[in-house]
């Protein structure tokens, strides 16, 4: 086995790892909080699973952008949420309001394995096959399934068939920090280089005015609700760059986890100030305290 190879692998693992604690800590309330409001159900995959992916194919097709940045944006857009994205929206929602964030990771998850290669045939029939993306649907759904939904259904099995085995998901979330980043580093060091082979002029234009329009989509069907609205708009943007570079490694372009990484990368920078304000609006609601992360066993 390469030295790629066994990267692929510690990414792999790193991605299992993440997921499979987060559904050894996810409670039943939190898939209720979103199926009991069909209403906002509707919104939040209008926001994440067609205006976003459409916005997306809109702005690559404005600007002249590398076919490997078109591939990291597209895939990008149609990966299901970020697994750590409930642990992001801790600070940013109030304590006693988590579950929306987890019930949403959880349905996205799950409706990703229809929705994410629906996504990729609906796309090819659009614009015709090979113009954005071409992929097999297929081997699109086997993706989904095998890095996000199985560690998924397994972790909620285990959480819930023995229950004292959530006190061990902060070491096994530290184990997949560790294995992330022993990984990261290499990928990022051989990426670098090609990046500035990936930027034309636009680029940078083109991913930070696609992060800040899917924010505002976001935030406007959020509903009334602050905290509703900081969730929805940071699931809008905020998707798995496992599963993204997976999905962009079966397109046949060779840069296309380059693209990938370059989008997250720029991205995360473009929403920091709109994750500045929501988190001082959060601090200036009545009652607001510092979040405390709860025992591994709390829900």
């Amino acid at each position: 086995m390469d030295i790629q190879s066994l990267i692929l692998a510690g990414i792999t693992l790193s991605i299992f790892l993440t997921v499979l604690s987060i559904g050894m800590r996810m409670a039943p309330g939190d898939l209720q909080c979103v199926l009991s409001n069909p209403p906002r159900l509707a919104r939040a995959l209008l926001a994440m699973n067609i205006l976003g992916p459409i916005v997306t194919i809109a702005i690559c097709k404005t600007f002249s952008l590398h076919p490997a940045v078109i591939v990291g944006l597209v895939t990008l857009s149609i990966a299901p949420i970020n697994a750590m994205f409930s642990k992001a929206m801790l600070p940013l929602v109030a304590p006693s309001n988590p579950a929306y964030a987890r019930g949403l990771f959880f349905a996205s998850t799950v409706l990703s394995v229809v929705l994410t290669p629906l996504a990729v045939e609906v796309i090819q029939r659009l614009f015709g096959e090979g113009e954005v993306v071409h992929l097999s649907p297929l081997l699109v759904a086997q993706v989904v399934i095998g890095s996000v939904l199985l560690p998924l259904g397994i972790g909620l099995a285990i959480g819930r068939w023995r229950p004292v085995t959530r006190n061990w998901v902060p070491g096994i979330q530290k184990a997949s920090g560790v294995v992330l980043l022993v990984c990261a580093i290499p990928i990022v060091v051989g990426a670098w280089p090609h990046m500035a082979s990936l930027v034309r002029e636009g680029t940078i234009a083109a991913i930070v005015l696609i992060a800040l329009i899917g924010l505002a989509v976001g935030h406007f069907l959020g509903g009334p609700a602050e905290d509703d609205r900081t969730v929805l708009a940071f699931a809008t943007v905020s998707r798995h760059p496992g599963v993204a570079v997976a999905i962009a490694s079966l397109t046949g372009e060779p840069l296309a986890p380059v693209g990938v990484l370059l989008a997250v990368l720029v991205s995360e920078l473009a929403v920091i100030p709109y994750k500045t304000w929501r988190k001082r609006l959060r601090a200036a609601e009545p009652g607001a305290a510092p979040h405390r992360p709860p025992p591994a066993g709390a829900h």
